[in-house]
């Protein structure tokens, strides 16, 4: 359960007062993509199917990873890529 980083429960309500919520269905196999900048949220998976979460990136190359400075160690290369070569 994540607990850093959500915003309160008055704050959720406030927002959901002044822009309501949107819910996003589709068929078995669909996607949906959208900005993790979103306010967003994802119940439990609620079949007895497996469910699986993609999270991608997308960083300008001017905010290169840099050594942690909370962390012990770096992510590891398949989570923070370090090849920073613009993408053209």
């Amino acid at each position: 359960m994540q607990d850093a980083g959500i915003p309160s429960d008055g704050a959720l309500t406030r927002m959901a007062d002044l822009h309501g919520i949107k819910l996003f269905t589709g068929p078995a196999g669909s996607a949906t993509w959208f900005d993790c900048n979103c306010m967003h949220g994802s119940g439990d998976n609620i079949t007895p199917y497996p469910r699986s979460n993609v999270f991608i990136v997308f960083n300008s190359v001017e905010n290169a990873a840099q050594e942690p400075f909370a962390a012990p160690v770096r992510r590891p290369e398949f989570i923070g890529a370090r090849d920073f070569t613009p993408v053209r």
